[in-house]
């Protein structure tokens, strides 16, 4: 099946100033991506692709307002009848505009949100921490399914005491270092052996919290190692498999900043998907990517689950074709410890019982014939 993921920047404007806010430089700009464009660029890739997965994404994404993204979704429909593809939908938000009626729109689209919240000092670096909760406690209530994403912007941001309040809360989560752009980049930089480690003493507790939630990152890199493929994106290889969709109707690789160095066209200038991929963009993305990626294939071991990491880190450190130092040394220590954990729990036949929740469907989901699971249990 052909598959593509598109992040639709459907506005740059919000309505928080978070410190470390990588869309800094766009000023928050409050136009909207018009409908017209947007269902054109759908239009397009149904003919290309058997499915779609569109990610809402900003500025605030909520801004746009519920008659626009009602519109988006009925647009998505048409096309669904019409071609039989299959497109799902998620959005990353700040949380701070849901109410009932956003609620009720997300169960009605199956729409999957995330909200971009940091946990016990949220307000330190980005503000509305009362309406975030409100919001949790009103999607549990009417049972939208929803994750967070929490930015590691310091030293001092405690990321096992923070899992345990979200554990608290049944939050699954995951825990993203800040990137050093936009806001971020006048902020101290994070120290990556730092970071790798605190994430390599969450995984020893999280591994038997039996009341316990998922991390989006463990989930990812024990599917890996189990045999399944559950790639987060900077692991994925993912240029040719994500589009990015701005306000202005510019399309890039994905939303991260330093991808407008790349343009792979405007939707006004484009009528199908080969010209994003014959664009200049795309190309010089592609080969600089491919030269970082034989690098790291070469000299490391780790390559066919890194995939030579995320482009846009490399080009944040300085060249789109080498590693990025921070990236490459705490997928390398995080990956390889849950990895020793992973054979060790194999070898010594740990029952199910005994792990994290996440984990445990994870293994049901990797080893699906009976027999082996009654080995393991």
């Amino acid at each position: 099946m052909r598959h593509v993921n598109i992040v639709v920047k459907v506005t740059n404007a919000c309505n928080l100033r978070c410190k470390y806010c990588y869309n800094q430089d766009t000023e928050y700009a409050s136009a909207v991506l018009p409908l017209e464009r947007l269902e054109k660029f759908l239009t397009m890739l149904t003919a290309k692709y058997d499915s779609i997965e569109v990610i809402w994404h900003g500025g605030e994404p909520l801004l746009a307002g519920i008659e626009y993204m009602t519109r988006a979704m009925e647009a998505e429909e048409r096309l669904r009848l019409t071609t039989g593809v299959k497109i799902t939908n998620k959005m990353q938000t700040n949380g701070t505009l849901i109410d009932r009626s956003w609620v009720a729109f997300f169960k009605k689209y199956s729409v999957k949100p995330g909200i971009s919240f940091d946990g016990i000092e949220n307000d330190k670096h980005r503000q509305g921490t009362a309406k975030v909760l409100s919001a949790f406690s009103l999607m549990q209530k009417e049972k939208v399914r929803f994750g967070t994403l929490a930015v590691v912007a310091d030293k001092d941001y405690d990321i096992l005491e923070n899992y345990k309040f979200f554990a608290a809360k049944k939050v699954a989560t995951d825990f993203s270092p800040v990137f050093p752009e936009g806001g971020a980049k006048s902020m101290t930089a994070l120290d990556a052996e730092k970071f790798a480690s605190d994430m390599i003493a969450l995984f020893d507790y999280w591994l038997y919290d039996k009341e316990g939630v998922g991390v989006r990152l463990f989930s990812s890199y024990i599917s890996m190692i189990l045999g399944k493929s559950c790639r987060i994106c900077s692991n994925a290889s993912c240029i040719g498999t994500f589009f990015s969709i701005y306000p202005d109707g510019n399309i890039y690789n994905c939303g991260r900043a330093s991808m407008t160095q790349y343009p792979f066209g405007n939707i006004d200038d484009i009528t199908s998907v080969d010209d994003l991929l014959s664009s200049d963009g795309f190309r010089d993305l592609l080969v600089g990517a491919i030269a970082r990626r034989e690098k790291c294939k070469e000299s490391c071991e780790l390559f066919p689950y890194c995939c030579g990491n995320c482009s846009d880190q490399a080009i944040i450190e300085g060249s789109l074709d080498k590693a990025p130092a921070f990236s490459c040394y705490a997928f390398k220590a995080i990956f390889t410890h849950i990895r020793d954990k992973v054979n060790k729990i194999i070898e010594d036949k740990v029952p199910l019982t005994d792990l994290n929740p996440t984990m445990k469907s994870i293994w049901i989901d990797c080893f699906s014939i009976k027999g082996d699971l009654e080995d393991k249990k």
